[in-house]
Protein backbone atom coordinates (compact mmCIF):
# COMPACT_ATOMS: atom_id res chain seq x y z
CA UNK A 1 0.00 0.00 0.00
CA UNK A 2 1.48 3.54 -0.89
CA UNK A 3 1.71 5.02 2.57
CA UNK A 4 2.46 8.89 1.35
CA UNK A 5 1.64 11.57 -0.89
CA UNK A 6 3.00 14.07 -2.54
CA UNK A 7 0.93 17.10 -3.38
CA UNK A 8 1.78 19.61 -5.68
CA UNK A 9 0.62 22.98 -5.89
CA UNK A 10 0.80 25.52 -8.73
CA UNK A 11 1.29 29.35 -8.90
CA UNK A 12 -0.65 32.18 -10.43
CA UNK A 13 -2.46 32.38 -13.39
CA UNK A 14 -1.38 28.49 -14.19
CA UNK A 15 -2.64 24.97 -13.34
CA UNK A 16 -1.93 21.92 -12.66
CA UNK A 17 -0.50 21.33 -16.41
CA UNK A 18 2.67 22.97 -14.94
CA UNK A 19 3.98 19.90 -13.60
CA UNK A 20 3.33 17.81 -16.80
CA UNK A 21 6.85 17.06 -17.65
CA UNK A 22 8.06 17.02 -13.87
CA UNK A 23 5.18 14.90 -13.30
CA UNK A 24 6.31 12.51 -16.37
CA UNK A 25 9.77 12.02 -14.91
CA UNK A 26 8.74 11.46 -11.69
CA UNK A 27 6.80 8.78 -12.56
CA UNK A 28 8.76 6.45 -14.48
CA UNK A 29 11.19 6.34 -11.06
CA UNK A 30 10.04 2.70 -9.24
CA UNK A 31 10.74 4.08 -5.69
CA UNK A 32 8.68 7.34 -6.62
CA UNK A 33 5.73 4.67 -7.69
CA UNK A 34 6.41 2.45 -5.08
CA UNK A 35 6.36 5.37 -1.80
CA UNK A 36 4.25 8.34 -3.47
CA UNK A 37 0.86 8.89 -4.94
CA UNK A 38 0.85 12.21 -6.93
CA UNK A 39 -1.88 14.48 -6.36
CA UNK A 40 -2.43 17.33 -8.08
CA UNK A 41 -4.29 20.58 -6.55
CA UNK A 42 -5.82 23.39 -8.75
CA UNK A 43 -7.73 26.67 -7.80
CA UNK A 44 -8.97 29.59 -9.64
CA UNK A 45 -6.53 31.68 -10.62
CA UNK A 46 -7.20 33.94 -13.77
CA UNK A 47 -6.57 37.00 -15.08
CA UNK A 48 -9.44 38.90 -15.26
CA UNK A 49 -12.79 37.88 -15.72
CA UNK A 50 -16.00 39.53 -17.82
CA UNK A 51 -18.36 37.72 -15.63
CA UNK A 52 -20.03 40.00 -12.91
CA UNK A 53 -20.96 36.50 -11.16
CA UNK A 54 -17.28 35.38 -10.56
CA UNK A 55 -13.77 37.27 -9.10
CA UNK A 56 -10.10 35.58 -8.22
CA UNK A 57 -10.48 34.03 -4.95
CA UNK A 58 -7.96 35.36 -2.22
CA UNK A 59 -4.93 33.72 -0.92
CA UNK A 60 -7.47 33.31 2.39
CA UNK A 61 -9.98 31.29 0.22
CA UNK A 62 -7.84 28.88 -1.74
CA UNK A 63 -6.13 27.95 1.20
CA UNK A 64 -9.51 26.86 2.84
CA UNK A 65 -9.42 25.27 -0.31
CA UNK A 66 -7.21 23.08 -0.23
CA UNK A 67 -7.82 21.83 2.88
CA UNK A 68 -11.22 20.99 2.19
CA UNK A 69 -8.95 19.22 -0.95
CA UNK A 70 -6.96 17.11 1.39
CA UNK A 71 -10.38 16.14 3.71
CA UNK A 72 -11.67 14.94 0.95
CA UNK A 73 -8.97 12.31 -0.36
CA UNK A 74 -10.44 8.84 -0.37
CA UNK A 75 -6.68 7.95 0.70
CA UNK A 76 -5.55 9.06 4.13
CA UNK A 77 -2.01 8.90 3.62
CA UNK A 78 0.55 8.69 6.65
CA UNK A 79 2.87 10.90 5.04
CA UNK A 80 2.48 14.26 2.34
CA UNK A 81 5.21 16.25 0.95
CA UNK A 82 3.78 19.64 -0.63
CA UNK A 83 5.49 20.52 -3.29
CA UNK A 84 4.86 24.37 -4.91
CA UNK A 85 5.97 26.38 -7.44
CA UNK A 86 5.51 30.37 -7.26
CA UNK A 87 2.55 32.03 -4.90
CA UNK A 88 1.56 28.01 -4.65
CA UNK A 89 3.89 28.60 -1.70
CA UNK A 90 2.36 31.13 -0.22
CA UNK A 91 -0.87 29.26 -0.63
CA UNK A 92 0.64 26.73 1.43
CA UNK A 93 1.72 28.85 4.05
CA UNK A 94 -1.20 30.55 4.50
CA UNK A 95 -3.13 27.12 4.86
CA UNK A 96 -0.63 25.81 7.47
CA UNK A 97 -1.10 29.40 9.37
CA UNK A 98 -4.69 29.36 9.20
CA UNK A 99 -4.55 25.54 10.84
CA UNK A 100 -2.47 26.82 13.52
CA UNK A 101 -5.09 29.79 14.05
CA UNK A 102 -7.48 27.27 14.87
CA UNK A 103 -5.46 25.27 17.12
CA UNK A 104 -4.99 22.23 14.25
CA UNK A 105 -1.57 21.68 14.86
CA UNK A 106 -1.78 18.10 15.62
CA UNK A 107 -3.64 17.27 12.45
CA UNK A 108 -0.51 18.87 10.75
CA UNK A 109 1.81 16.20 11.93
CA UNK A 110 1.53 14.04 8.71
CA UNK A 111 3.27 16.97 6.75
CA UNK A 112 6.88 15.92 6.62
CA UNK A 113 7.99 18.26 4.29
CA UNK A 114 7.27 21.52 1.89
CA UNK A 115 9.13 22.09 -1.35
CA UNK A 116 8.74 25.62 -2.67
CA UNK A 117 10.10 26.44 -5.96
CA UNK A 118 10.54 30.48 -6.92
CA UNK A 119 8.21 31.28 -3.95
CA UNK A 120 7.79 35.24 -3.66
CA UNK A 121 8.00 35.13 -0.17
CA UNK A 122 8.96 38.90 -0.45
CA UNK A 123 6.84 39.50 -3.31
CA UNK A 124 7.90 40.44 -7.07
CA UNK A 125 8.85 43.78 -7.87
CA UNK A 126 8.79 42.79 -11.62
CA UNK A 127 6.52 45.61 -13.52
CA UNK A 128 5.20 46.68 -10.34
CA UNK A 129 3.61 49.51 -11.33
CA UNK A 130 1.90 47.97 -14.51
CA UNK A 131 0.53 45.40 -12.13
CA UNK A 132 -0.96 47.82 -9.57
CA UNK A 133 -2.61 49.82 -12.52
CA UNK A 134 -3.54 46.95 -14.13
CA UNK A 135 -4.37 44.86 -12.00
CA UNK A 136 -6.07 47.23 -9.49
CA UNK A 137 -8.36 47.87 -11.84
CA UNK A 138 -9.33 44.66 -12.41
CA UNK A 139 -9.40 43.85 -8.17
CA UNK A 140 -7.17 40.61 -8.48
CA UNK A 141 -6.78 40.15 -5.05
CA UNK A 142 -4.13 37.42 -5.68
CA UNK A 143 -2.23 39.62 -7.33
CA UNK A 144 -2.37 42.35 -4.68
CA UNK A 145 -0.77 39.58 -2.26
CA UNK A 146 2.04 39.28 -4.45
CA UNK A 147 3.52 42.73 -4.07
CA UNK A 148 6.37 43.12 -1.71
CA UNK A 149 5.71 42.70 1.79
CA UNK A 150 2.06 42.44 1.58
CA UNK A 151 0.89 42.71 5.57
CA UNK A 152 -1.29 39.04 5.23
CA UNK A 153 1.68 37.34 3.51
CA UNK A 154 3.88 38.49 6.76
CA UNK A 155 1.43 37.39 9.08
CA UNK A 156 1.23 33.90 7.77
CA UNK A 157 4.91 33.44 7.19
CA UNK A 158 5.61 34.72 11.05
CA UNK A 159 3.56 31.97 12.15
CA UNK A 160 4.85 29.39 10.20
CA UNK A 161 8.57 30.73 11.54
CA UNK A 162 7.23 30.52 14.69
CA UNK A 163 4.82 27.94 15.05
CA UNK A 164 6.09 25.48 12.26
CA UNK A 165 9.91 26.04 11.44
CA UNK A 166 11.27 26.76 14.70
CA UNK A 167 8.74 24.85 16.52
CA UNK A 168 9.95 21.56 18.63
CA UNK A 169 6.95 19.56 19.65
CA UNK A 170 3.37 19.24 18.03
CA UNK A 171 0.69 21.48 20.43
CA UNK A 172 -2.33 22.81 19.14
CA UNK A 173 -0.33 25.75 18.06
CA UNK A 174 2.84 24.47 16.56
CA UNK A 175 4.20 21.52 14.44
CA UNK A 176 7.83 21.25 13.54
CA UNK A 177 7.64 20.72 9.65
CA UNK A 178 11.01 21.13 7.75
CA UNK A 179 10.69 23.67 4.87
CA UNK A 180 12.94 24.05 2.04
CA UNK A 181 12.69 27.06 -0.58
CA UNK A 182 14.49 27.18 -4.05
CA UNK A 183 15.34 30.09 -6.11
CA UNK A 184 15.84 29.85 -9.71
CA UNK A 185 19.81 31.72 -11.02
CA UNK A 186 17.73 32.93 -13.65
CA UNK A 187 14.91 33.80 -12.12
CA UNK A 188 13.40 37.93 -12.70
CA UNK A 189 10.30 37.56 -11.60
CA UNK A 190 11.33 36.54 -8.27
CA UNK A 191 13.97 37.43 -6.72
CA UNK A 192 17.07 35.50 -4.98
CA UNK A 193 16.15 37.23 -1.39
CA UNK A 194 12.19 36.40 -1.93
CA UNK A 195 12.57 33.21 -2.80
CA UNK A 196 14.54 32.14 0.03
CA UNK A 197 13.98 34.86 2.84
CA UNK A 198 14.09 33.93 6.10
CA UNK A 199 13.70 30.12 5.69
CA UNK A 200 16.97 28.17 6.81
CA UNK A 201 17.00 25.12 4.14
CA UNK A 202 17.46 26.94 0.89
CA UNK A 203 18.69 26.50 -2.61
CA UNK A 204 19.28 27.33 -5.95
CA UNK A 205 18.64 25.68 -9.06
CA UNK A 206 19.37 26.40 -12.67
CA UNK A 207 16.19 28.53 -14.93
CA UNK A 208 13.98 31.12 -14.73
CA UNK A 209 10.94 31.65 -13.29
CA UNK A 210 8.82 28.94 -15.15
CA UNK A 211 12.02 26.40 -16.05
CA UNK A 212 13.06 25.88 -12.62
CA UNK A 213 10.38 23.45 -12.18
CA UNK A 214 10.89 21.69 -15.82
CA UNK A 215 13.77 18.78 -15.52
CA UNK A 216 16.78 19.37 -17.60
CA UNK A 217 19.58 17.17 -18.83
CA UNK A 218 21.74 18.05 -15.88
CA UNK A 219 19.12 16.45 -13.49
CA UNK A 220 19.84 18.81 -10.73
CA UNK A 221 15.74 19.53 -10.00
CA UNK A 222 14.99 16.07 -10.15
CA UNK A 223 18.11 14.57 -7.60
CA UNK A 224 17.22 17.93 -5.16
CA UNK A 225 13.85 16.83 -5.24
CA UNK A 226 14.07 13.16 -4.58
CA UNK A 227 16.63 14.28 -1.57
CA UNK A 228 13.51 15.78 -0.10
CA UNK A 229 11.49 13.11 -0.83
CA UNK A 230 13.64 10.62 0.87
CA UNK A 231 14.28 12.54 3.75
CA UNK A 232 10.62 12.76 4.48
CA UNK A 233 10.02 9.65 4.00
CA UNK A 234 12.54 8.48 6.82
CA UNK A 235 12.63 11.37 9.19
CA UNK A 236 10.65 10.50 12.86
CA UNK A 237 6.95 12.21 13.09
CA UNK A 238 7.26 15.20 15.39
CA UNK A 239 7.02 14.32 19.26
CA UNK A 240 4.45 16.10 21.20
CA UNK A 241 4.73 18.62 24.02
CA UNK A 242 7.40 17.60 26.38
CA UNK A 243 7.12 18.29 29.77
CA UNK A 244 7.84 22.09 30.78
CA UNK A 245 6.62 23.54 27.47
CA UNK A 246 3.47 25.50 26.99
CA UNK A 247 0.74 24.01 25.27
CA UNK A 248 -2.65 25.38 24.46
CA UNK A 249 -5.87 24.21 24.70
CA UNK A 250 -7.81 23.96 21.46
CA UNK A 251 -10.35 25.74 22.41
CA UNK A 252 -8.30 28.61 24.13
CA UNK A 253 -6.22 28.86 20.77
CA UNK A 254 -9.66 29.26 18.47
CA UNK A 255 -10.71 31.87 20.90
CA UNK A 256 -7.52 34.05 20.25
CA UNK A 257 -7.53 33.51 16.51
CA UNK A 258 -6.37 36.50 14.28
CA UNK A 259 -7.96 37.66 11.47
CA UNK A 260 -5.21 37.85 8.54
CA UNK A 261 -7.49 39.62 5.98
CA UNK A 262 -8.84 43.34 6.69
CA UNK A 263 -12.46 43.31 7.86
CA UNK A 264 -14.76 46.60 8.71
CA UNK A 265 -17.92 47.15 10.72
CA UNK A 266 -19.52 50.61 10.03
CA UNK A 267 -20.32 53.21 10.29
CA UNK A 268 -22.32 53.22 13.15
CA UNK A 269 -23.16 56.44 13.46
CA UNK A 270 -23.68 58.04 16.80
CA UNK A 271 -24.86 61.57 18.13
CA UNK A 272 -22.04 63.34 20.18
CA UNK A 273 -23.52 66.67 21.65
CA UNK A 274 -25.04 68.92 18.85
CA UNK A 275 -23.84 66.28 16.31
CA UNK A 276 -22.60 63.06 14.91
CA UNK A 277 -19.74 60.80 14.98
CA UNK A 278 -19.36 57.80 12.76
CA UNK A 279 -17.93 54.94 14.02
CA UNK A 280 -15.88 51.89 12.97
CA UNK A 281 -14.60 49.11 13.72
CA UNK A 282 -11.18 46.77 11.95
CA UNK A 283 -10.12 43.93 12.41
CA UNK A 284 -7.01 41.92 11.12
CA UNK A 285 -3.53 43.10 10.54
CA UNK A 286 -2.93 46.70 11.04
CA UNK A 287 -0.80 46.57 7.86
CA UNK A 288 -3.80 46.56 5.60
CA UNK A 289 -5.09 49.83 7.49
CA UNK A 290 -5.39 52.56 4.56
CA UNK A 291 -6.96 56.26 4.95
CA UNK A 292 -6.73 56.83 8.60
CA UNK A 293 -5.19 60.01 9.35
CA UNK A 294 -3.61 58.71 12.54
CA UNK A 295 -3.17 55.70 14.41
CA UNK A 296 -2.71 55.13 17.85
CA UNK A 297 0.06 52.28 19.26
CA UNK A 298 -0.15 51.39 23.13
CA UNK A 299 3.24 51.04 24.40
CA UNK A 300 4.32 51.26 28.05
CA UNK A 301 5.67 53.94 29.86
CA UNK A 302 8.81 53.91 28.51
CA UNK A 303 7.66 54.35 25.10
CA UNK A 304 9.74 51.22 24.01
CA UNK A 305 8.30 49.76 21.00
CA UNK A 306 8.06 45.83 20.91
CA UNK A 307 10.43 44.54 18.99
CA UNK A 308 9.94 43.54 14.97
CA UNK A 309 9.21 39.99 15.13
CA UNK A 310 6.04 40.58 17.88
CA UNK A 311 2.49 40.37 16.95
CA UNK A 312 1.50 42.90 19.21
CA UNK A 313 -0.15 46.02 17.49
CA UNK A 314 3.15 47.97 18.44
CA UNK A 315 5.36 45.73 17.31
CA UNK A 316 3.16 45.60 14.06
CA UNK A 317 2.82 49.23 13.39
CA UNK A 318 6.94 49.19 14.21
CA UNK A 319 7.42 47.40 10.54
CA UNK A 320 4.32 48.60 9.06
CA UNK A 321 6.24 52.04 9.88
CA UNK A 322 9.48 50.55 9.04
CA UNK A 323 11.39 51.70 5.31
CA UNK A 324 12.62 48.20 3.94
CA UNK A 325 14.75 46.81 1.41
CA UNK A 326 13.99 44.50 -1.44
CA UNK A 327 14.40 41.26 0.66
CA UNK A 328 12.70 42.53 3.27
CA UNK A 329 15.48 44.15 5.18
CA UNK A 330 14.73 46.88 7.27
CA UNK A 331 16.39 49.87 6.22
CA UNK A 332 15.13 52.76 8.57
CA UNK A 333 13.27 52.40 11.28
CA UNK A 334 11.09 54.95 11.39
CA UNK A 335 8.68 54.75 14.23
CA UNK A 336 11.53 53.11 16.29
CA UNK A 337 14.11 55.76 15.71
CA UNK A 338 11.23 58.93 15.83
CA UNK A 339 10.16 57.87 19.03
CA UNK A 340 13.54 57.53 20.37
CA UNK A 341 14.44 60.86 19.06
CA UNK A 342 11.07 62.49 20.94
CA UNK A 343 12.14 60.82 24.13
CA UNK A 344 15.48 63.03 24.19
CA UNK A 345 14.39 65.51 23.05
CA UNK A 346 12.24 65.70 26.44
CA UNK A 347 15.37 64.47 28.06
CA UNK A 348 13.01 61.09 28.93
CA UNK A 349 15.07 58.53 27.11
CA UNK A 350 15.70 55.55 29.23
CA UNK A 351 13.05 57.22 31.68
CA UNK A 352 9.27 56.48 32.51
CA UNK A 353 7.13 59.28 31.37
CA UNK A 354 3.64 60.34 33.18
CA UNK A 355 0.89 57.63 32.56
CA UNK A 356 -1.16 58.88 29.72
CA UNK A 357 1.87 60.57 27.61
CA UNK A 358 1.41 60.55 23.85
CA UNK A 359 3.88 60.58 21.53
CA UNK A 360 3.41 61.45 17.76
CA UNK A 361 6.03 60.02 15.14
CA UNK A 362 6.06 60.01 11.16
CA UNK A 363 3.97 56.67 9.85
CA UNK A 364 6.87 56.16 7.99
CA UNK A 365 6.10 53.42 5.19
CA UNK A 366 2.52 53.38 6.11
CA UNK A 367 2.36 56.98 4.64
CA UNK A 368 1.56 55.11 1.22
CA UNK A 369 -1.34 53.87 2.30
CA UNK A 370 -2.42 57.64 3.67
CA UNK A 371 -1.93 57.18 7.27
CA UNK A 372 0.14 60.53 8.23
CA UNK A 373 0.48 59.31 12.04
CA UNK A 374 1.40 57.13 14.71
CA UNK A 375 0.82 58.26 17.91
CA UNK A 376 2.29 56.32 21.21
CA UNK A 377 -0.06 55.94 24.16
CA UNK A 378 1.83 55.44 27.34
CA UNK A 379 -0.61 53.26 28.86
CA UNK A 380 1.20 50.37 30.81
CA UNK A 381 3.21 49.75 33.62
CA UNK A 382 5.88 46.95 33.52
CA UNK A 383 6.28 44.80 36.94
CA UNK A 384 9.36 45.08 38.87
CA UNK A 385 11.51 41.85 37.99
CA UNK A 386 8.30 40.01 36.17
CA UNK A 387 7.68 39.80 32.49
CA UNK A 388 4.28 41.02 33.54
CA UNK A 389 2.35 44.79 33.56
CA UNK A 390 -0.50 46.97 35.04
CA UNK A 391 -2.71 49.63 33.54
CA UNK A 392 -3.66 52.34 36.03
CA UNK A 393 -7.19 53.22 34.63
CA UNK A 394 -6.40 56.81 35.02
CA UNK A 395 -4.05 56.27 32.05
CA UNK A 396 -6.02 54.90 29.38
CA UNK A 397 -8.76 57.94 30.09
CA UNK A 398 -6.17 60.66 30.24
CA UNK A 399 -4.37 59.05 26.82
CA UNK A 400 -7.63 59.32 24.92
CA UNK A 401 -7.74 63.04 25.83
CA UNK A 402 -4.24 63.55 25.08
CA UNK A 403 -4.17 62.12 21.69
CA UNK A 404 -7.35 64.39 21.00
CA UNK A 405 -5.34 67.54 22.46
CA UNK A 406 -1.93 66.74 20.55
CA UNK A 407 -4.27 66.12 17.69
CA UNK A 408 -5.28 69.85 17.82
CA UNK A 409 -1.72 70.75 18.00
CA UNK A 410 -0.31 69.26 14.92
CA UNK A 411 -3.56 70.48 12.97
CA UNK A 412 -1.82 73.80 13.45
CA UNK A 413 1.59 73.64 14.12
CA UNK A 414 1.99 70.84 11.37
CA UNK A 415 -1.11 72.22 9.14
CA UNK A 416 -1.96 68.91 8.61
CA UNK A 417 -5.59 67.80 7.86
CA UNK A 418 -5.99 65.42 10.27
CA UNK A 419 -9.47 64.39 10.85
CA UNK A 420 -9.84 60.38 11.92
CA UNK A 421 -8.39 58.25 14.58
CA UNK A 422 -7.77 54.70 14.98
CA UNK A 423 -7.15 53.45 18.58
CA UNK A 424 -6.63 49.63 19.96
CA UNK A 425 -8.66 49.30 23.17
CA UNK A 426 -5.75 50.62 25.04
CA UNK A 427 -3.83 48.38 28.07
CA UNK A 428 -6.24 45.18 27.17
CA UNK A 429 -3.23 43.46 25.29
CA UNK A 430 -0.93 42.79 28.30
CA UNK A 431 -2.62 44.87 30.47
CA UNK A 432 -4.36 43.53 33.84
CA UNK A 433 -7.68 45.36 32.22
CA UNK A 434 -10.25 43.86 30.20
CA UNK A 435 -11.47 44.34 26.87
CA UNK A 436 -14.77 45.40 28.07
CA UNK A 437 -13.22 47.74 30.68
CA UNK A 438 -11.10 49.18 28.33
CA UNK A 439 -13.53 50.02 26.07
CA UNK A 440 -16.01 51.63 28.46
CA UNK A 441 -12.95 54.21 29.81
CA UNK A 442 -11.98 54.89 26.22
CA UNK A 443 -15.54 55.74 25.42
CA UNK A 444 -16.28 57.72 27.69
CA UNK A 445 -13.32 60.10 26.93
CA UNK A 446 -14.14 59.97 23.74
CA UNK A 447 -17.65 61.04 24.54
CA UNK A 448 -16.15 64.22 26.18
CA UNK A 449 -13.51 65.06 23.91
CA UNK A 450 -16.67 64.51 20.68
CA UNK A 451 -19.44 66.83 22.79
CA UNK A 452 -16.79 69.87 22.14
CA UNK A 453 -15.06 68.54 18.98
CA UNK A 454 -16.99 66.67 16.46
CA UNK A 455 -15.07 66.97 13.26
CA UNK A 456 -13.47 63.21 13.58
CA UNK A 457 -14.45 60.04 12.93
CA UNK A 458 -13.29 57.20 14.78
CA UNK A 459 -11.93 53.83 14.14
CA UNK A 460 -11.18 50.92 16.76
CA UNK A 461 -8.65 48.62 15.61
CA UNK A 462 -8.73 44.80 16.51
CA UNK A 463 -6.30 41.86 15.47
CA UNK A 464 -8.67 39.13 16.79
CA UNK A 465 -11.72 37.43 15.64
CA UNK A 466 -13.43 37.40 19.45
CA UNK A 467 -11.69 41.51 19.96
CA UNK A 468 -13.63 42.04 17.17
CA UNK A 469 -17.15 40.48 17.71
CA UNK A 470 -16.74 41.72 21.41
CA UNK A 471 -16.27 45.43 20.23
CA UNK A 472 -19.19 45.12 17.60
CA UNK A 473 -21.12 44.36 20.48
CA UNK A 474 -20.41 47.07 22.83
CA UNK A 475 -20.50 49.75 19.76
CA UNK A 476 -24.04 48.73 19.02
CA UNK A 477 -25.08 48.71 22.66
CA UNK A 478 -23.36 52.24 23.84
CA UNK A 479 -25.38 53.47 20.52
CA UNK A 480 -28.93 52.06 21.54
CA UNK A 481 -27.93 53.56 25.13
CA UNK A 482 -27.35 57.00 23.33
CA UNK A 483 -30.73 56.95 21.65
CA UNK A 484 -33.12 55.38 24.38
CA UNK A 485 -31.16 58.64 26.39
Amino acid sequence: MVRAAIVFVHGLFSSSDTWRDLRAQLSGIPRIAQDFDLLFFDYATTRTSMNPLRKSPTLDTVAGSLRSYLDGQPISHERLVFVTHSQGGLVVQRYLSRMLEEGRGWELARIRRVVMFACPNNGSDLLLLARRGLMGAIGNTQERELRPLHGSVQEAQRRVMTGIVHARYVSSDRCPIPLVSYAGESDNVVSHSSAVSVFPETGVLPGDHFSVIKPSPDGRLVRALLGDLDKALREPFPEESVSGEPTHSKSAAQGEEFLAEHQMFGPVVVRTGDSATPFFIHGGPLEQLSGIDIIVSSENIYLQMSQFFKSSTSGSLRRAAAIKGAGGEILEDVAGDSLIAWLRAHARYGLPVLEGTVAPTPSGALAECDVRRIYHAAVVTPVDGTGDYTVNRHAITRATHNIFKVARRERIELNLPLSSICLPLLGSGRGDITLAKSFELVWDALMTELSDDSSWSIHFAARRRRSFDLIKDLLLAKKAENEAA
